[in-house]
Order: structure tokens, then sequence, then C-alpha cells
């Protein structure tokens, strides 16, 4: 089963079989609706390497939590603040913390 989940892995295990991309999606939840970054600035806020920043853009592109900004340079990306799946982490985020105040 293993095998089957690693091969064909839900969304969930997209976001998670990586400990950068949590970090990343951390860093981004925690940042201004509209902030922009570089791949460095992106990199040392999220507390992760420049290459895990190059190795996961085009995830966090496609699935909508940074959009490039037209004519910058160096090439900067804004946090989506309309973005359904950081809304939802925010959510998944309050619900675990209420709990574990409990």
């Amino acid at each position: 089963m293993d095998e089957l989940r690693d091969e064909y892995p839900s969304g969930w295990r997209i976001l998670v079989q990586n400990e950068s991309i949590g970090y990343i999606l951390d860093a981004l939840m925690d940042a201004l609706p509209g902030s922009e970054f570089t791949k460095s600035e992106l990199a040392d806020k999220a507390g992760v390497s420049r290459q895990s920043v190059y190795s996961h853009l085009d995830l966090l592109l496609v699935l909508g939590v940074l959009e490039p900004v037209e004519d910058s340079s160096p090439e900067r990306y804004r946090v989506n603040a309309e973005n359904d799946l950081l809304e939802l982490l925010h959510q998944v985020n309050g619900v675990v913390n209420e709990r574990l105040a409990d």
C-alpha cells in the first residue's frame, strides 16, 4: 500500500511529502496578503535553502499560492491573497491550534 501511496499521492501527500514545502507554505501563511519575495527572500523567510525554493516553485505557482510579478528583475513572486488553498490552510491551522489549546 505504501508503494501505491507514493506512486499516486493524494493532494495532501503532495503538500507534506517534502518538509521544505511545509516550511514554505507556513511562511506564506504568515506573510501579509500581497507580499512579494524573490526566491532568495522566500528561502530566508521560510528557513529553507534557495535550492528548495527553486525545486518547489513550479508547484507553488500551479497551486496558485504564489503568482509572478510582471516585469520584475530579479524575478519576484507575490502571495496570492485570494488563494483557496492558503485560506483552507489557515482554517486547518486554526482548528489544530484550538484543539491543542483545550
